[in-house]
């Protein structure tokens, strides 16, 4: 799965676009849907899946400065425009291996953060179990999608991807999926937007 992922995306990383990059309603959008993460100043964050890093100045610009963020991504073509886009801040680090086996320390993140990337994430309790081994106590995951899950799935079938390892999980399985893991729900939301924020728990 790692391998094909790999392949499929630095296929794709010229091409692909957010359609919300460049359009202003859109961003403002995207902003609201951030406003529900409870990101601080100063936090350490992890995006896992984050392509050519076109969401993280909306992560960037709620931790400031004094934050950091570990890009991790698959795809080293993803990486390049990625590096290309936000490179320049110095408190960043680029990661390129798979978010199931990151080479960061446990316990050492307050939030991970999943835009428009967790259905590519498959067996889904790995990366789940993963997760949970970096964030601190208490810290948070965030599992997010501008757009519901059923408009997440049906794009996916429709670009012919494997459905089995590439879909957003139903809201019973997703639950089960982040109780077996030791998350704790805190807020779900599937209308308009996917959003989803669960806890670590001791």
């Amino acid at each position: 799965m790692e391998n094909e992922n790999k392949k499929i995306f630095n296929s794709i990383a010229v091409s692909y676009n957010n359609p919300w990059v460049n359009n202003k309603t859109e961003r403002k959008r995207i902003e609201k849907i951030v406003s529900y993460f409870g990101l601080k100043k100063g936090m350490t964050i992890m995006e896992p899946g984050c392509g050519k890093g076109d969401f993280t100045p909306f992560i960037l610009k709620k931790i400031g400065k004094e934050g950091f963020i570990y890009l991790v991504d698959i795809s080293d073509e993803m990486l390049k425009y990625a590096r290309k886009k936000v490179g320049k801040y110095k408190n960043i680090k680029f990661i390129n291996s798979c978010a199931s086996e990151i080479p960061i320390k446990e316990k050492s993140v307050d939030a991970v953060i999943a835009f428009n990337s967790f259905p590519h994430f498959y067996p889904k309790q790995r990366f789940v179990k993963e997760f949970y081994r970096v964030l601190k106590e208490q810290g948070f995951l965030i599992i997010a999608h501008d757009i519901p899950e059923r408009k997440v799935n049906n794009i996916h079938k429709k670009a012919n991807f494997n459905m089995k390892k590439n879909s957003l999980p139903s809201r019973k399985e997703m639950f089960k999926i982040l109780k077996k893991n030791g998350f704790v729900v805190e807020k779900y939301i599937n209308k308009g937007y996917y959003f989803l924020k669960a806890v670590k728990s001791n």
